[in-house]
């Protein structure tokens, strides 16, 4: 007679992988790994990760689970690629950020792609802020129509780092021109335009106020950054 099997030996014969089935398997999962790094969703690293992953499988079942759970994680990635791609298709960047955003996203991780897309989604914050304040100022009437659309084009074409600075020099252009002698005026409409450093640097530079006025405007400008400061922290 011969011994009857154990628990162990039928687990073993019930666990045994069969070539055409793991053959299967592979193939499908190998398939899906390259659409995901054709999409941008995985990283060649990455790719690489859930490959040894599923060639340390000794199971069917677990390679089965992989197979279903590395759907998971392209759909999440497909999506964070997806919203990337939308957060750059704006005039907000000039065509240099975006193809220099875009590349960088292909080589991110996961997580690192979350983290651009919030890192995105702030610059794009500030730029937008940037613009109005350039808009605002420049429809005080202060600069011709002409000199208005070549301060909107600087600013376009400008890094996003670079966007106050175009506003800022927008601002002391108005300052400097023969057609705005008022600096009381002058100054008002820099702080309706948010150039509180150009505000202070047009007061600081002129010597035909008297200092009664000089303080009285420095005030209003250290009133209104103070009060866009928290309108700011009060968004957040």
């Amino acid at each position: 007679m011969t011994e009857p099997e154990t628990l162990e030996s039928i687990a073993e014969e019930e666990s045994e992988i069969l070539p055409e089935e793991v053959a299967e398997l592979q193939y499908l999962m190998q398939s899906k790994i390259a659409e995901a790094v054709a999409l941008g969703v995985f990283t060649d690293k990455e790719a690489r990760a859930w490959e040894e992953g599923f060639e340390a499988c000794d199971r069917l079942e677990y390679m089965e689970n992989l197979v279903e759970m590395v759907d998971d994680f392209i759909s999440s990635g497909l999506e964070i690629v997806e919203q990337i791609t939308a957060t750059l298709e704006t005039d907000l960047l000039n065509e240099r950020e975006k193809t220099r955003w875009q590349i960088q996203m292909e080589m991110l991780s996961f997580q690192d792609k979350c983290e651009l897309l919030q890192k995105l989604t702030e610059i794009l914050r500030q730029v937008s802020h940037y613009k109005q304040q350039l808009i605002q100022l420049l429809k005080m009437k202060r600069v011709s129509p002409v000199r208005e659309e070549e301060w909107l084009k600087t600013f376009a074409a400008a890094e996003a780092e670079h966007k106050e600075g175009v506003v800022t020099r927008a601002a002391l252009e108005v300052a400097d021109s023969p057609q705005n002698l008022d600096v009381q005026s002058l100054v008002s409409a820099l702080i309706t335009a948010k150039q509180f450093s150009a505000a202070r640097k047009i007061l600081s530079e002129n010597q035909l106020l008297v200092y009664g006025e000089y303080a009285r405007l420095m005030n209003e400008v250290d009133a209104a950054e103070i009060s866009q400061a928290r309108q700011l922290a009060q968004s957040t």
